[in-house]
């Protein structure tokens, strides 16, 4: 998560006309995104990460969408690598949803984890207004998912019996 608000952090400043700042943010969030995902996506076997966390993967292409994002408003223009890390992030997107069966048993009950999947879909939707609206669509329809299901199974997530709302109870 740090990695991605060095990039917000980089498109803010661009907004403000801090050019400089916007590039210095920039750089911090790419090195440290390259440092992050070499060492993440090469050890991140799905045996590895416990079921009820692998909808946390798809936080590996919100990086890319959000520094895409972030490089549009600093250049003004979505230029060559705007571009190149939209399709970096598409990429990575691809090929987690062509693994359903990486997260078959992490969807089984609801998880506060699930919550994952709304931010990258959605970074990577604003980012792709300039391509297709599928994925705009995709990522409303997922958000409307959770958020019923959330309404729906508020119990499971919060059960009465939780000895951290209890705590916070009594104190």
């Amino acid at each position: 998560m740090s990695v991605i608000g060095n990039l917000v952090g980089a498109q803010a400043a661009a907004n403000m006309g801090w050019k400089e700042r916007a590039v210095c943010l920039f750089s911090l969030g790419m090195v440290h995104y390259l440092v992050l995902f070499v060492t993440l996506y090469q050890r991140s076997g799905g045996d590895r990460l416990p079921v009820l966390l692998r909808p946390v993967f798809f936080l590996f292409f919100a990086a890319p969408s959000v520094a895409s994002l972030a490089s549009e408003f600093m250049v003004g223009t979505f230029d060559t690598a705007s571009k190149m890390l939209f399709f970096l992030s598409l990429v990575l997107f691809t090929s987690l949803i062509c693994r359903p069966t990486l997260f078959r048993r992490s969807m089984r009950r609801l998880n506060v984890a699930w919550w994952a999947y709304s931010f990258p879909i959605t970074a990577l939707a604003l980012l792709s207004t300039n391509y297709m609206h599928l994925l705009l669509a995709l990522s409303v329809l997922v958000y409307l998912f959770l958020t019923f299901f959330t309404l729906l199974n508020s119990k499971m997530l919060l059960p009465d019996n939780d000895p951290i709302i209890a705590s916070l109870l009594i104190s």
